[in-house]
This record gives structure tokens, sequence and C-alpha cells, in this order.
């Protein structure tokens, strides 16, 4: 191939740090690969123990410009505003427009606060996403902990995985530091970890609320001001600060490109990860929304389709056939529980101990140890 074809990354994902990991295949090819982020790579694996107290800010980060350039790419450091699909032309905040030959978003996703009335207006609201917000909220909470006050009120919104790794290691964290947790887990369903086993389930109840935890469960949180968070079965909850863990959804920029999508799960894509009404614009992650096996907004995703995304990639470049990508149906997830100990969940099976947690942290390592530069 003579000319050169523009390949531009937006967003630094789990994906995404797979092919800068492996531009000179497509530099190979032909291409100019440009890999468009605002800021650093936090990896969700970690976030919750990060928050707890096991790891620093430097362990749970990486800088996605080291590494695509290092194999001969190109970074932005930028904010994608907006995508013109007839110019194929990237729209920045602060940066000129690029141009793009094939596009491959993997955006991750958000959590929408304005489900909750007065959320989106509230000081002290911590969206699970962007993951740099559960360090920022760390450090607040560490120097309140640290002092002479009474410990900070915190409430936690959703009974999945999240919101239990997250309330388990907020409890870590005020320990850390001698304080009784003062925290609330608010769940609309009527018990923790709802898809897991219902024995799983019972037991993380009974380990939290033993560590101090009140368990609002089958309950809406539906309105908060001044400091209260008022839950659909009329209870009324004082806090200080609020961890909203009820829910990812795609981000808004997926409904903006006047492609197939749905609004909370993503750009529709087909099993080669591209629209299906733009082969040029690939889509991998949460952002994405496998229309025919939709999958869970889990990093294990992406971290499974990077290299079909890549394949496909140079694939395109070359004039050759795409490969399928087919979600598995079946998935480890290990949550650490912030006192040296993991719940891990496969299918219909769960098991419990440090075991669990020194599986987690070799897997968690040993991905981060691939793209560190």
């Amino acid at each position: 191939m003579t000319e050169t074809t523009n390949v531009v990354l937006v967003g630094a994902g789990h994906a995404h740090l797979h092919v800068a990991a492996h531009a000179q295949r497509l530099i190979e090819h032909g291409a100019h690969v440009t890999l468009i982020s605002p800021g650093d790579f936090w990896y969700s694996g970690m976030a919750t123990g990060m928050l707890g107290g096991d790891y620093e800010a430097s362990q749970d980060r990486l800088d996605p410009a080291s590494l695509i350039e290092a194999h001969g790419g190109e970074f932005v450091a930028d904010r994608v505003i907006g995508i013109d699909r007839h110019q194929r032309l990237v729209r920045l905040a602060d940066s000129p427009p690029l141009a793009y030959d094939l596009l491959s978003l993997n955006l991750g996703s958000r959590v929408d606060p304005s489900s909750i009335f007065g959320l989106s207006s509230a000081d002290n609201v911590w969206p699970v996403k962007p993951l740099s917000g559960l360090w920022r909220l760390r450090q607040q909470l560490e120097s309140a902990l640290a002092g002479d006050a009474e410990a900070p009120s915190l409430a936690v919104i959703g009974g999945g995985p999240t919101g239990v790794e997250l309330t388990a290691n907020l409890v870590a964290l005020y320990a850390r530091y001698g304080r009784e947790p003062n925290i609330a887990l608010v769940s609309a369903s009527e018990r923790l970890l709802p898809n897991a086993p219902r024995a799983a389930g019972a037991w993380i109840e009974r380990r939290l609320e033993r560590c101090g935890v009140r368990l609002e469960l089958a309950a809406s949180a539906v309105g908060h001001q001044a400091g209260e968070l008022r839950l659909d079965d009329g209870m009324r909850l004082n806090v200080e600060h609020v961890v909203l863990a009820n829910g990812l959804i795609a981000p808004e920029l997926t409904g903006e490109l006047g492609l197939c999508c749905d609004s909370r799960q993503g750009l529709a894509i087909t099993a080669a990860l591209h629209s299906p009404d733009d082969s040029r614009i690939f889509a991998v992650g949460d952002c994405a929304w496998l229309r025919q096996a939709p999958y869970p907004k889990l990093g294990v995703f992406g971290v499974r389709q990077a290299p079909v995304l890549l394949d496909n990639l140079c694939a395109w470049l070359a004039g050759e056939a795409l490969r399928d990508y087919r979600p598995q149906r079946r998935y480890l997830s290990v949550l650490n529980l912030g006192d040296g100990r993991g719940l891990a969940l496969w299918d219909r099976w769960w098991w419990k101990g440090r075991l669990a947690l020194k599986l987690k942290r070799r897997l968690d390592r040993r991905f981060m140890a691939q793209y560190g530069v």
C-alpha cells in the first residue's frame, strides 16, 4: 500500500491499549496510527483496591502516550466533542480536527446521576466512572478520617459487584484509620449480587453487616437534597458523600453519530466489531452494543475483543476478510473485599478467601505489566 491510511483510536480503553502496543502491525500496512485520550488509563480491576488503600494511584494507571509512541504511533491529549462521518473528521475540544480513514471507539461508559433527582447538581457525588474520581474521593475521606471529627457519612448506591466491592473497600479505608464505618449500601434488588449464586450474596450481606454497614435492600434512591438521600420506601439517610454504582450506560457521543445505537447500550456493532451502517467505524468495550449477543459492561470483554479488533483493522487495510468476535458465555470475576480476601464468582460457582484475592492480584498485575513502558 503506497498511500498512508489514517487509523484513529478514540479512547485509551482495554482494547486500545492492546492495539497501541501492536501499532507496528498497522504501520506495516501503511497506516498512521493516532491515539486520542484526555489523560491516563485507569484500570478498573484495581480501582476499588486503590480506594481502600491497597494501591496508590500510580499503581492503578498507565500513560497511553508513552505506550503508543514507543510503538510508532502518535498521541493526542484531548477530548473528542464530535465526529463528522461525511468528511471523516474527528473534532476535538482544544486541537484542530483530525482526518481518519478508519476510526475505532473505545470510550468506556458512564453513570447517569440524573436518574436520582438532585444528584446531578449536588456536591460530593462520586460516580464510579471516571475511575480517577475514586482517587479524589479517597483523598477527601483520608483528610477527614485522619482528624478528630466524626467519620464522614456515606451512601453507596448499587448492590451489584461494583457496589459491593466499593463498600467493602470503604470499610477497609475507615479501618485503616481506626474508624467505624458510617456507610449505607442501597440496592433496588432484594439481595446483594442478584446475578451471583444466592449463597454468595447471603454471605457478603452477613459480612458487611458484621462490619457495621447499613443495608437498605429492595429500596431505590429517588432524591437528594441538602445532604439527605431519600429512598422510595420513605427512608431518609443523612449522608455527606454519595457513591454511584447503580449501572453503567454508554457515553453520549455514541448517540450523536447518526448510526444505529441504543442510548444505554451504545453503538451497534456487527460480530466484526464495526458499525453495520459504516464499516469504517469500529467500536469495542462498554461503548459498543453487539445486538445479537449483548455482553455486560465489564473490562474482561474489552480484553477479549482486543486481538480481534487489531486483526480486523489489519485485515481492512490489507483488503482481507474480517473475523468475528464471539463473547464468552462464562467469565471469572473476583471481588477485592479490602481485608486480604477475595470473593470469586464463576457462573454457578463461588469461593472466598485469600487465595481468591491472590489470584486476582496476579491477573491484575499481569495485565498492567503488559502495557507499562
